[in-house]
């Protein structure tokens, strides 16, 4: 090849609009491209006969005397595994998604990639040449968006769409649930006389309360205005209710303290096993911890009722 085309096709090569590494059949580096080290925060250093995970500060050997791929972890990597079959077999890999954590300026980061490679012969030896376009910030931002929608944006709760979708596949599962439906007792008075601020103030210190006072795989979620159902896995109705007992306290103290008011909720609760879900849908489940709640509010509200009995929060 003319000089004069080995220099054009070299200057393609280091200011491609993607990532570009060409890999030797042991998996050491031949070639990095600028995108490469801009993309991880650094300056443009020798690489051949070093690995990807070495270069680029593989958050599992940055930092240790370790190679890449020749400890035991290695051989689950996803990216070593695509590159070698590349190599070995002559596959060719067209625009996947991986995902690895690098440590960049310090910081152990995620970034997510769009991969493509294949394998390239010259001169009797094998190489593999794989693209890399980072898709870190869209993945994110994804999650973000996702996150948002399976949120209620007013009280960071699960939202009654994400709630009910839980709820649906936690029913077809092996683990009892223990659900509880609860209603703020007496709310638009709360809300007429002192304003639709306090009102929302006192939504946010239950949500809080709540969060404080349950489990990492509890569900709390907000299913109507002023109506929230807290799905409990595995746990008995008497864990349940000494929660419901420690939000209601923490919840009044925090609403005397901040608001001057003692705002009260009922709650009805309802227990079922995997085999009685099995013959119910999930309107026939929240209906029958709605009727219990029902019985609260029907004989005073400011109560538990499970299975038809009411227990006052207050003795």
């Amino acid at each position: 090849m003319p000089e004069q085309s080995k220099k054009m096709f070299q200057a393609v090569f280091e200011n491609s609009p993607v990532g570009l590494v060409i890999i030797n059949k042991d998996t050491t580096l031949r070639s990095v491209n600028n995108y490469m080290f801009n993309m991880f925060k650094l300056s443009p250093k020798a690489i051949e006969g070093q690995r990807f995970g070495n270069v680029f500060n593989c958050s599992i050997v940055s930092g240790q005397d370790e190679i890449c791929g020749d400890i035991e972890i290695c051989n689950h990597c996803g990216m070593r595994a695509g590159v070698q079959a590349v190599l070995n077999e002559g596959i060719t890999i067209p625009d996947t998604v991986m995902d690895h954590n690098f440590t960049i300026k310090d910081l152990e980061q995620k970034k997510w990639f769009k991969i493509s490679a294949s394998q390239i012969v010259s001169e009797g030896d094998i190489f593999a040449i794989v693209s890399f376009v980072d898709i870190t910030t869209q993945k994110e931002y994804e999650d973000l968006l996702n996150n948002q929608l399976s949120l209620d944006m007013a009280t960071g709760t699960t939202n009654k769409y994400s709630l009910l979708s839980t709820l649906k596949l936690l029913t077809a599962g092996k683990e009892n649930l223990t659900i509880a439906m609860i209603d703020f007792d007496d709310f638009k008075v709360i809300n007429d006389t002192y304003g639709h601020v306090v009102g929302d103030k006192v939504i946010d210190i239950f949500c809080v309360a709540a969060s404080a006072n349950t489990r990492k795989k509890d569900i709390l979620g907000r299913f109507g205005g002023e109506e929230f159902m807290l799905v409990s896995t595995g746990s008995s109705t008497g864990l349940l209710i000494k929660a419901l007992r420690r939000i209601y306290q923490l919840f009044q103290e925090e609403c005397n303290k901040k608001l001057n008011i003692n705002p009260t909720f009922s709650v009805g609760i309802a227990q079922f096993s995997s085999e009685k879900m099995a013959e119910m849908n999930v309107d026939d489940i929240i209906a029958e911890v709605d009727t219990n709640l029902y019985l609260s509010k029907s004989r005073g509200k400011d109560k538990i009722t499970v299975e038809g009995i009411s227990i006052p929060f207050k003795n």
